[in-house]
């Protein structure tokens, strides 16, 4: 049994990662928790000496609007979407985003986490910078961010990006690798450096463990030189014609590098790649 989480703001980028993660996990049996998250602005026309009375109002319609909307996408996933090996719960947060996330991974022993990376209200201003790299060192379990408009095709190849310095465990890479070997994927992995380096001792005995962990499945293994690590990755993206991407975000420092404003916008609008990302607490 997995237990997928997905947030969503009722736009329909989030149902559009809904629908990604129903046809990503089709044959598994999974419960998909169904997470609706709300809170009040900080600051309003409502604030002052009557702000008491207008929260309170203003809370019980934002609890009215979550709850009618759950109830929308659950009447929808269950007309559209059955499926004997999925069940649908849903859930309504009063809480800022991460908060409530995290708890519910924590109270419901979430297995993944899969969201849209553009959205409207609450995601309004989100790129892959925002609202998933909030999560980034906050969450241990996965995290599949679907682009805006994605639908969903056989996996054929995943990369994964890698600087080779950390410790690649099994454990670490067990939700890669169950989509590898579950899509019968072959695995890309990228590693970006400058022309005239070479490879540490300590980055070669990394990469050394890297193949081992890799051995039973497909598995190439490439190198890019003389290139920016987001212009680089987004070339390996559209070259290679990946059906997803992979990285191991350490923090959230790491994310922005690697997927600047301008690099996540291309590869929402253009690249058109889910990205996988996993916690470095997990290795």
């Amino acid at each position: 049994m997995k237990y997928i989480l997905l947030p969503t703001d009722f736009s329909k980028n989030a149902w559009n990662a809904i629908e990604y993660a129903l046809n990503l996990f089709k044959e598994e049996t999974c419960t998909f928790y169904i997470l609706n998250v709300y809170n009040q602005p900080a600051s309003g026309p409502y604030t002052g000496i009557t702000s008491a009375k207008a929260r309170e109002a203003i809370y019980h319609a934002q609890v009215e609007n979550s709850n009618a909307g759950l109830k929308d996408v659950l009447n929808k996933l269950n007309e559209s979407y059955h499926n004997p090996n999925h069940t649908y719960q849903c859930v309504s947060k009063y809480e800022m985003f991460t908060t409530a996330v995290l708890n519910v991974e924590k109270e419901l022993n979430i297995d993944c986490i899969v969201m849209g990376t553009k959205g409207a209200s609450m995601f309004k201003e989100m790129t892959l910078g925002s609202n998933t790299a909030s999560l980034i060192g906050i969450v241990k379990c996965p995290i599949i961010a679907v682009p805006k408009n994605k639908t969903f095709k056989k996996i054929k190849e995943i990369g994964l990006s890698t600087d080779y310095d950390i410790n690649f465990t099994e454990e670490g890479l067990k939700p890669l690798l169950r989509l590898v070997n579950y899509n019968n994927s072959t695995l890309s992995v990228l590693h970006i450096m400058d022309r005239n380096y070479k490879l540490t001792p300590e980055q070669n005995e990394v990469l050394d463990g890297l193949k081992k962990v890799l051995q039973d499945i497909k598995s190439n293994f490439y190198t890019l030189t003389d290139i920016g690590v987001s212009s680089g990755v987004h070339a390996f993206v559209e070259s290679r014609k990946l059906d997803m991407l992979c990285i191991i975000a350490k923090e959230q420092d790491f994310l922005k590098r690697i997927l600047n404003k301008s690099y996540s916008k291309s590869i929402s609008n253009h690249s058109n790649v889910p990205l996988l990302i996993l916690s470095i607490k997990n290795f």
